[in-house]
């Protein structure tokens, strides 16, 4: 199995498999490319390693390769033992200038429901040991582990959620679900988080270069560097990839001074339609997957198949979307959210993401979306906040009401972005007055401060709130920050909401706060 590399007709057959897997396509230009360049003599794993987008046969590794000033290529080993006796794979790997000299490495022929160890190599230095499994067969019912989490500002705090995150066992996937970055100063954590990335230090970027600059600097901590190193990792990216609540091709709706950017703080230095291509650019390099080509090189949506258990829809909730209503203002009245010419996702991707939960034959629909679908309102019916799901009610229904009729079972939404812990139960239109098509679990941050430090509103009376007005929300904790976990079996999903004691400092035990169950054909969530 040494000296290996996936054949157009393992790329078929991923296809048939996998979804977003098969779009994950070869560049035999780079493979041509690495085998002319020479052998890197030296260069630093600083950013360490990284699996992502695993497949019961391949999986993508990346790395990033410091002070190199030309192109050259590393040699990649994957091996069955972490000593590295047992080779499956060995292969010079193009490290590009062009890709802030990155590697993105698609390697097959592995075993379903395998573990693997892999590192790279320059003449001179090794990069640190990394661990991946891949997914299990396409039509197993094996039980499944999955983490997920969302919104690390660095400056916020400590990666302590990570560094638990990291060793938890026997995971099948980890599960980012936005916001990686922060393109800007957003939050007064501890002294020593201070952001100092783009030209002025300040924290803020906007050019290709600054958004290279963010992820390197992100990719130092060493908590973070553990979690890609111990676990397959998927990553969708929300706002803050790009700039804090922009819509579509523009940014956030609500009305800013004139050369600014959304916030008012931050003078905008580079136009807008050139900054999220930047900050699209530096995301796909930054991350363990191959990118599309031509006309699809900034798609994200599409399907995961993690075996016959369960299937993964991954949705883009930013590129296509309709600016917000209401100047995206937060606690009023909005009768534009019903519009039903509104889009959250785009036709494209709407008619794509209706099929493909409709058609899976897996029992467990999962849904990765990075904002909130369940409604979050003052009194029923009347929403606080339009940049999630609620300020595109139309169309929520509409896909809800499809999934209705093509009796959809088991739909189970996994969401970031808004900095609370929350679980309970989707309706067709979000609140208890709706028909029930299924659940949501929603992760608390896993850093960034959450709604009682922005808003100054007390926790006990943001929960005051929920109690009045979102009886179909079951749990919420608005203080803590953490991750869940999943376990995924043929009769029941379980899940566990896991918080550090604190963000503030570099270590901090870790305890479950949460504790969630949802029965095989039950849309109804369960606090245990």
């Amino acid at each position: 199995m040494a000296n290996t590399s996936l054949t157009r007709r393992q790329i078929l057959l991923a296809s048939a498999a996998g979804g977003l897997l098969a779009t994950e396509q070869l560049n035999y230009a780079a493979i041509a490319r690495a085998k002319r360049a020479p052998k890197a003599a030296h260069g630093v794993f600083a950013h360490g390693v990284a699996a992502g987008y695993p497949h019961p046969t391949s999986t993508t590794l990346w790395t990033r390769v410091t002070e190199l000033s030309h192109r050259a290529t590393v040699e990649l080993e994957v091996a069955r033992d972490r000593h590295f006796r047992h080779v499956v794979h060995r292969a010079q790997e193009l490290v590009d200038p062009a890709l802030d000299y990155t590697v993105h490495a698609r390697v097959g022929r592995l075993r379903p429901d395998d573990e693997y160890f892999y590192r790279f190599a320059t003449k001179s230095s090794h990069s640190r040991i990394g661990r991946f499994k891949t997914l299990p067969p396409p039509h197993s019912k094996q039980a499944l582990r999955i983490g997920f989490f969302s919104c690390q500002s660095y400056e916020a705090g400590y990666y302590t959620a990570h560094a638990a995150l990291a060793k938890e066992e026997d995971l099948d996937l980890v599960l980012c679900l936005g916001d990686y970055i922060y393109e800007h100063h957003y939050y007064e954590g501890p002294p020593g988080r201070l952001d100092t990335t783009g030209v002025n230090k300040d924290g803020d970027v906007q050019s290709l270069a600054e958004y290279r600059q963010k992820y390197r600097f992100y990719q130092t901590d060493p908590n973070l560097q553990a979690l890609h190193a111990n676990h397959a990792f998927v990553a969708i990216w929300d706002d803050h990839e790009v700039e804090d609540n922009y819509a579509g091709k523009g940014p956030d709706s609500k009305p800013t001074p004139p050369g600014f950017e959304n916030n008012g703080v931050y003078p905008r230095r580079v136009p807008f339609a050139q900054r999220r291509q930047n900050g699209y650019d530096a995301f796909f390099e930054a991350l363990p997957r191959i990118r599309l080509k031509g006309r699809q090189r900034n798609r994200t949506y599409g399907t995961i198949r993690l075996n016959g258990l369960a299937d993964l829809f991954i949705t883009d909730q930013r590129q296509y979307r309709s600016p917000q209503a209401c100047d995206d203002a937060t606690l009023a009245p909005c009768p534009a959210e019903d519009d039903p010419k509104r889009t959250l996702l785009g036709a494209a991707q709407k008619k794509w993401f209706k099929r493909a939960v409709a058609t899976s034959d897996a029992k467990w629909k999962l849904w990765a979306s990075e904002v909130m679908i369940m409604s979050l309102d003052s009194s029923i019916g009347q929403h606080a906040n339009p940049d999630q799901w609620d300020g595109y009610a139309a169309e929520r229904k509409e896909i809800f009401e499809t999934f209705r009729r093509k009796h959809v079972k088991n739909l189970v939404g996994l969401t970031g972005d808004i900095h609370t812990f929350a679980a309970g139960n989707l309706t067709t239109n979000g609140n208890i007055t709706g028909k029930p098509v299924g659940t949501e679990l929603v992760g608390g941050s896993v850093t960034s401060f959450g709604l009682p430090e922005e808003t100054g509103i007390p926790a006990a009376a943001l929960d005051a709130l929920r109690k009045a007005g979102d009886k179909h929300i079951l749990y919420a904790d608005f203080e803590r920050h953490g991750y869940c976990v999943l376990q995924v079996k043929p009769k029941e999903l379980t899940a566990q909401f896991k918080s550090p004691d604190t963000i503030a400092a570099p270590t901090s035990p870790v305890r479950t706060i949460g504790r969630f169950r949802v029965k095989s054909g039950t849309p109804k969530l369960e606090v245990l």
